[in-house]
């Protein structure tokens, strides 16, 4: 039994009064650790090696510290878009709470897309507002090579540098009800927040759907087009317009007229990128630690050496 556990006691009559107290189990760890600094400390092969120890433990305990303390190389982080607007030749829709010709789009305060991956689609939003996205003729004289129409997307006060010209038909739509501008969605821009798609829902021109490609070809609409659990669709169909009769597969309903399912607009997606590979800016405290740890390694590495 450890002596220093017990109550202070008595030897035989007349001989020295021996107390043993629980503060001598805290002055036999000073020993301890003063031996070992002690040790440290002096000259010869074992002062190397118990250094050379030393140096090692404390290497390892600021490496190790700091990576305890260090963030995640990468996180999920929420994204809320809160403004929008797109502006194709001389014509421009916006969010609501922008100014603009063509409000459009009711925001709500912002859409929050929380995971990676998450999306929010913006179209036309249909019902009594019509074909109020036509992005490849709306408001304008038709895209064409003649009068071409430049496209620029601006999201949350940021100009996005584009990458396409999607939006227009690419500035090849001839006008008249035939030609089809239905378009998957290709890559426009993006942020370290945020990537920008864009393409074009077309159900309406009588020509075969233009989308050749993509998740499901021919079916006049990018894919995806509609939100998943997550995702964020404004936007709606509306009726056709007079004069189109509609025949050609996966077009919208023209006959009895009244069904709100006709699209002819372009489509933006935005998409939460901020997490894989977002790098965290460590704490200053994880640089000193780092910091000591590769010192002591050093140190550690040069004595080793000398030994």
């Amino acid at each position: 039994m450890d002596p220093s556990s017990q109550a202070p006691y008595h030897l035989a009559p007349g001989s020295q009064t021996v107390c043993y107290l629980p503060w001598l189990k805290v002055l036999r760890g000073a020993a301890v650790r003063t031996k070992i600094f002690g040790d440290a400390g002096r000259s010869g092969e074992g002062g190397r090696k118990m250094r050379s120890a030393l140096l090692m433990a404390i290497a390892a305990l600021a490496i190790g510290a700091a990576a305890m303390i260090a963030p995640a190389a990468s996180e999920a982080i929420t994204l809320t878009i809160s403004s929008v607007s797109v502006t194709v030749g001389g014509t421009t829709w916006c969010s609501t709470n922008l100014a603009c010709t063509n409000p459009t789009w009711n925001l709500s305060g912002g859409i929050i897309l929380a995971n990676p991956g998450d999306s929010l689609f913006l179209t036309q939003t249909g019902g009594a507002a019509g074909y109020n996205f036509d992005t490849s003729e709306g408001n304008l004289p038709s895209c064409t090579a003649a009068t071409p129409c430049a496209t620029s997307i601006t999201i949350n006060g940021i100009l996005i540098a584009p990458g396409n010209n999607v939006l227009p038909n690419t500035n090849l739509d001839p006008g008249g009800n035939n030609h089809n501008e239905a378009a998957n969605y290709a890559f426009y821009g993006a942020t370290a927040a945020f990537n920008v798609f864009t393409g074009y829902a077309d159900n309406v021109h009588l020509d075969a759907c233009a989308d050749s490609s993509g998740g499901v070809a021919n079916n006049c609409q990018p894919d995806p087009f509609a939100a998943s659990a997550t995702d964020t669709f404004i936007g709606g169909g509306t009726t056709a317009p007079a004069g189109f009769n509609e025949t050609q597969a996966n077009h919208c309903t023209s006959n009895p007229p009244g069904a709100n399912d006709c699209f002819d607009a372009g489509v933006i997606r935005i998409v939460n990128a901020a997490v894989e590979g977002r790098q965290a800016v460590p704490e200053p405290s994880t640089f000193l630690l780092l910091g000591i740890g590769i010192m002591g390694l050093a140190a550690w590495g040069r004595l080793r050496r000398e030994l």
